[in-house]
């Protein structure tokens, strides 16, 4: 295969381990590690019959050979994740508004808008300056008096002053360019800017091409309670700080024994990491996995063009 048809079967596979079908304004803005345009994917795919072996390109879609049935499944998916940001529309609202966040984004499978029946509202935070332990637990206790702490996962809450990953892979790009800001665009694009591993990764991405959150999160009266807020904690904010550090890494101690993967644990002062049950090594051994099925499927047998895919 050639480099080209390498990234687009990559980037196809890749979406499907989450049971995503691309479009083709998706494929090209997720492509790994190439810069073909929309057209050029298309020409590369229409010439190429071992592509059209690996990867079906149907009704707008893109998906690995027979997986027609990815595009029903997004579509459920899809529907179930406006409805699922309806209901929770109100308490986003509120996280929006406390003090120091200066990114707030969807994140993991919500972000995609590709809930799953038992799905959480993943959560990357971005603070002012060294507060990730004041607002994670403010998000926490909201979430808990909203009763809505079950679905709520911030699992990654950084400061503005340590915007760069330390693990930087294609699990962690990919996580990167699907982040949907709901407040703090502009922090999306320094965060994104902190860490050139990303671009490197899927060039055709950026934070201006990044889809718009479907629900309303307030404007110019959120900011200024939330200016007004800062102002009024601006004393006092270093002490609340280390005592929801205190209080917090306590409560976490409790649980450390239960978490799956403690290596994806990061406590400290400028970031807060708490992904106990991390996908990332799975994902990546299933998108090896994968490739190497799609590749032997392709050429097992030799199959007549007409039949082996192509667009319809």
């Amino acid at each position: 295969m050639t480099t080209r048809e390498l990234a687009i079967a990559r980037s196809v596979v890749y979406a499907s381990l989450f049971d995503y079908p691309l479009t083709l304004a998706q494929l090209h803005r997720t492509l790994i590690e190439s810069e073909q345009t929309a057209s050029e994917i298309l020409a590369v795919y229409d010439g190429s019959e071992i592509l059209q072996r690996m990867i079906e390109y149907r009704d707008g879609f893109f998906f690995p050979a027979g997986r027609s049935d990815l595009v029903a499944e997004r579509a459920r998916r899809e529907a179930r994740s406006r409805e699922f940001l309806r209901r929770n529309e109100g308490l986003l609202r509120l996280i929006c508004a406390l003090p120091y966040t200066r990114l707030v984004a969807l994140s993991g499978s919500v972000a995609h808008m590709n809930l799953e029946p038992d799905g959480d509202l993943d959560l990357f935070v971005i603070t002012k300056g060294p507060r990730v332990w004041t607002v994670t637990v403010a998000l926490l206790l909201l979430a808990k008096l909203l009763r809505r702490r079950r679905v709520v996962c911030a699992n990654f809450v950084v400061a503005d002053s340590h915007l760069a990953l330390d693990q930087q892979d294609l699990f962690s790009a990919n996580q990167a360019i699907h982040l949907r800001p709901l407040v703090g665009a502009p922090t999306l694009a320094r965060f994104l800017a902190a860490n050139p591993f990303v671009a490197r990764t899927y060039p055709n991405a950026s934070a201006e091409t990044t889809p718009p959150v479907p629900v309303d999160v307030g404007g110019r009266g959120l900011a200024a309670m939330k200016a007004a807020l800062e102002v009024a904690l601006n004393i006092p904010s270093p002490l609340v700080e280390r005592i929801c550090r205190a209080l917090y890494t306590w409560h976490l101690g409790r649980r450390a024994a239960s978490w799956r993967s403690p290596d994806q644990v990061r406590l400290r002062s400028t970031y807060l990491k708490l992904h106990t049950q991390s996908h990332r090594r799975s994902v990546l051994d299933r998108f090896d996995a994968a490739m190497d099925d799609a590749w032997q499927s392709a050429t097992r047998t030799a199959v007549p063009r007409a039949a082996a895919g192509g667009r319809r």
